[in-house]
């Protein structure tokens, strides 16, 4: 049997067990009331153990779009690559024990929504519109790569790849919604695990080999890209400010992301959501971080850099050193195992980007706008359609991309400044509209605007130079511009009222009755 067709049995039999999976996830609650079934939809019922959504967690971050841009900024940069996502997201996991109770105050499905209830209806709408902005960048970006990894297995265009690849998440999460999401995450995780640790072992053993077992004596000696010679192991080879830049741009927003806190809110109680917190950071230090920068590593060995032949297999960026390594090192049996870890990893991040795509564009802009008379069955029935427009937004987004820094950096600098600084406002007394809106108003003009001034119109050549140097001005711009904003809207604004103030729990919530959306008007039930 050739071994194409291979392949494409095993991506086949793979996507059939995912649509059988969301099959049985749309089964569960089919028989609940409206507002029974929207839960369910969008969060589960309140009803999953914490290790599942742990592990799902853990399947939506092991994404090979951010793995391998991590992966290709420490192969240019050595250990000082380490800053880009690698450290702060090491940093992260801690965070997200300590914000549990927090999250869990609020009786709020999405983060707009909790918005609305602090700040007005005109902060839901604004965060949401962000919120879409970042997820359809992140979700294409992903489909990108998955189109990039997979067709070279498949022997068709990246396109097509996407094309073939996006039906069966539109399929299992447009029928299960959140619960197909984390169901299906299980089994893909288990692959996904296994998939980056025989990676970062055949990879090893290839670098082992290939330097007579002298791997370390030999990256001691290797040149990286950006940096030169003797940078390889120098933590701060990339200087100062640009480390502190990223832990700033980039840690706000990774705490506030909808993925995290549909996971936190989802969790059975708050001692099955602390367990989800604590099953994902292991998972992540190891499955996320340890195996990807291991794999960074023995890529130059394995692909000296400055090396024509490199270059032609990692491609000029370095994001296709996952691919290379497998179709380099790997015998056809392993390729096809290591061809649905592909798949497993990028399916899964697909639907779970999907989903917080598909809630603020359903849940907070769509239907509180447009359908504030529908039934909750209309609305229900409407949510599907919705995450396959979703799906198609990215799709059409990641045909037409053609960088992956690009996608992450910038989302990430609007999820901090527009998203996170408004998000933790809600904490804050003397926090009030104005305040919030101008936030969300100068973050996304400041990151967007200074943005193209600096990639598009100076080039990075500007004063002053330190934050020139870093290429991350414009989130600094987005990062001030969101807290000014801010802090003289709340001084020169109307103070918050007491029932506003009041949205905010004294302690954790349980149990799914505190979402709005549960309650049903007389003779809902289906």
């Amino acid at each position: 049997m050739h071994t194409t067709t291979v392949f494409w049995i095993a991506a086949i039999l793979y996507s059939g067990v995912c649509i059988a999976l969301g099959v049985v996830s749309w089964g569960v609650k089919r028989h609940s009331t409206a507002g029974r079934r929207i839960a369910d939809y969008w969060i589960g019922s309140r009803e999953l153990p914490g290790w599942m959504l742990g592990v799902s967690l853990s399947a939506g971050w092991l994404m090979l779009g951010w793995i391998g841009y991590g992966i290709s900024m420490v192969y240019q940069m050595g250990l000082s690559g380490v800053w880009m996502l690698f450290l702060p997201w090491f940093i992260l996991m801690p965070i997200i024990i300590w914000m549990v109770p927090y999250v869990r105050r609020l009786p709020n499905i999405s983060l707009p929504e909790a918005l609305e209830k602090r700040f007005g209806p005109s902060s839901r709408t604004l965060v949401a519109f962000c919120s879409i902005f970042v997820f359809v960048s992140w979700t294409g970006a992903e489909t990108y790569m998955l189109g990039q990894l997979a067709a070279p297995f498949l022997k068709i265009s990246p396109v097509m790849a996407m094309v073939v690849f996006m039906f069966p998440v539109l399929v299992y999460i447009g029928l299960g919604g959140f619960r197909a999401d984390v169901t299906t995450d299980v089994l893909q995780f288990s692959m996904m695990a296994l998939f980056v640790a025989i990676l970062a072992v055949v990879g090893y053993a290839a670098a082992h080999a290939l330097t007579g077992g002298h791997v370390l004596s030999t990256l001691a000696h290797t040149a990286t890209p950006n940096y030169g010679a003797g940078s390889i192991f120098r933590l701060f080879a990339c200087g100062i400010s640009l480390p502190i830049i990223l832990l700033f741009a980039f840690m706000p927003g990774w705490m506030i992301e909808q993925d995290l806190l549909l996971r936190i809110q989802g969790a059975k109680t708050l001692k099955e959501a602390h367990r989800m917190a604590w099953t994902a950071l292991v998972l992540v230090w190891v499955f996320v971080l340890a195996f990807p920068l291991w794999t960074a590593f023995n890529a130059l060995v394995l692909f000296p850099p400055g090396v024509a032949s490199s270059a032609a297999a990692i491609g000029k960026d370095a994001t296709g050193i996952i691919s290379a390594i497998i179709l380099k090192y790997f015998p056809v049996w392993a390729q096809v195992l290591m061809l649905v870890g592909i798949l497993a990893t990028q399916m899964s991040t697909l639907a779970n980007f999907a989903n917080v795509t598909a809630l603020p564009l359903m849940y907070d802009f769509i239907q509180p706008r447009l359908m504030k008379k529908a039934s909750k069955e209309s609305a229900l029935r409407w949510s599907r359609p919705i995450q396959v427009l979703a799906c198609l937004l990215a799709l059409v987004y990641a045909i037409n991309s053609t960088s992956l820094m690009d996608v992450y950096v910038l989302s990430s600098g609007v999820l901090t400044a527009s998203i996170a600084i408004p998000a933790f406002a809600v904490y804050w007394k003397k926090a009030n509209r104005l305040g919030v809106l101008l936030a969300v108003i100068l973050g996304f003009v400041g990151n967007v605007g200074f943005y193209v001034l600096e990639y598009h119109v100076w080039n990075h050549v500007y004063k002053p130079t330190w934050m020139a140097s870093t290429y991350l001005g414009y989130i600094i711009v987005g990062m001030v511009g969101s807290l000014l904003g801010l802090v003289l809207g709340s001084l020169l604004g109307k103070r918050s009222s007491a029932a506003e103030l009041g949205v905010i729990a004294p302690k954790p919530l349980e149990g799914v009755e505190v979402f709005d959306i549960v309650h049903d008007s007389p003779g809902t039930t289906v």
